[in-house]
């Protein structure tokens, strides 16, 4: 056994103090620090993917639960959306309308009691009224109010007329409207 030859990268007991020794014995110290905390920050990033994976498995599963509550409500949404919109126009052509209640109730304000309707057109601020009555004091009535109307500019008498069978009389008046800026709060 004695013939066998050793080999070793270490240096002889005789050359420890030489530069090469020296550089050894520090890189084998040394590298295996190195090597033991590299092993450390692999064990850690390999344990540490468990972990990763438990919760990019919860976030993936919260994103599908919401998805699919989004998805659930688009078409609410959709629904939503257009009634917005649709008021919105309705509520723009609103106030481009003119103000009918206003006019019918300064119309009906000058009415005595025994005034009878037969026909009414009412346009944006003019209105032809066709009334009949079995009284004349109550058409004198009747202009006089519509006269005195703060609400009611001009008032036109288009025609009066008293069959000879009835006991009615028959008129149509022209009404035209003062401006909605121009009438008293009612």
């Amino acid at each position: 056994m004695r013939g066998q030859k050793e080999i070793t990268l270490l240096p002889q007991e005789s050359d420890n103090n030489s530069l090469s020794s020296r550089i050894i014995r520090y890189s084998s110290s040394i590298g295996r620090y190195i090597i033991v905390f590299t092993e450390l920050i692999v064990i850690s990033a390999f344990l540490s993917r468990f972990w990763l994976d438990r919760q990019n498995s919860d976030l993936s599963e919260t994103l599908r639960q919401q998805k699919a509550i989004v998805d659930s409500t688009a078409e609410f949404d959709k629904e939503y959306s257009s009634l917005q919109s649709r008021l919105k126009y309705i509520d723009t052509q609103y106030k481009n309308q003119p103000k009918y209640v206003q006019n019918i109730t300064a119309l009906v304000s000058s009415l005595p009691a025994d005034i009878f309707f037969q026909n009414l057109t009412l346009n944006r601020d003019t209105a032809l009224v066709s009334i009949y009555s079995y009284q004349e004091d109550s058409l004198v009535n009747l202009i006089v109010n519509l006269s005195q109307n703060p609400n009611i500019a001009t008032v036109d008498i288009r025609k009066i007329e008293k069959k000879s069978k009835d006991a009615k009389y028959f008129v149509d008046i022209f009404l035209k409207f003062k401006p909605k800026s121009d009438q008293p709060a009612t």
